[in-house]
């Protein structure tokens, strides 16, 4: 293969990474109005667990009782508010999408080594608590959202647990192209506003 033939991947990468920015809207605005459906129905959310049985055979793959435990949990879970939509908080967690997803890196970490609070506090952001969940491998909201409830492979089910604090009120979604595992989504979360 020619120098020339080996930069086109690449370039066709760095095309689409650019094509598709992670943004607020679209996909993260759809994941946030899925997080506050499983919020405020998760009885409801719950059916639509036991309805999609089989349609995805990765939800559950590892161990198959974990869908049937988080319809358990979810029928227990009292509806909670919906969460507020943030732009900063949107923009907090494009820029970790936009950051990885071109490198194809994982986890909270920020290419620049910031920390989720970090990049809340540059977006101006200062509250009493702050979660930050992150998707990877779904390009559906449904799927993006499924992932967080089932939360397979987290043994304390944090994922889980932060779409269900109730001490959480507001809520930013970026999501992306990721070179390794093709999308991303990061969703940053927070609780009430503390004095600076």
């Amino acid at each position: 293969m020619t120098r020339q033939h080996a930069a086109r991947p690449l370039l066709a990468a760095a095309l689409i990474f650019a094509a598709f920015p992670a943004t607020a809207g679209g996909l993260g605005r759809e994941v946030l109005d899925e997080i506050n459906f499983a919020r405020t129905h998760p009885s409801e959310y719950a059916q639509a667990l036991r309805d999609s049985r089989g349609e995805d055979g990765r939800y559950g793959r590892r161990d198959p009782s974990v869908l049937a435990e988080a319809i358990e949990f979810l029928e227990r879970q009292r509806p909670l508010p919906p969460l507020t939509q943030n732009p900063a908080l949107a923009l907090a967690a494009g820029e970790l999408a936009q950051s990885q997803g071109a490198r194809g890196l994982t986890g909270h970490g920020g290419a620049d080594g910031s920390s989720p609070s970090e990049r809340l506090h540059r977006r101006g952001v200062w509250r009493s608590m702050s979660a930050e969940a992150i998707s990877y491998g779904y390009d559906t909201a449904a799927g993006v959202v499924r992932q967080l409830v089932l939360d397979d492979g987290v043994v304390n089910r944090g994922h889980r647990q932060t779409l269900f604090d109730p001490n959480l009120q507001i809520a930013g979604a970026g999501c992306g192209p990721h070179a390794v595992y093709r999308y991303m989504c990061v969703i940053d979360f927070a609780g009430a506003p503390v004095g600076r």
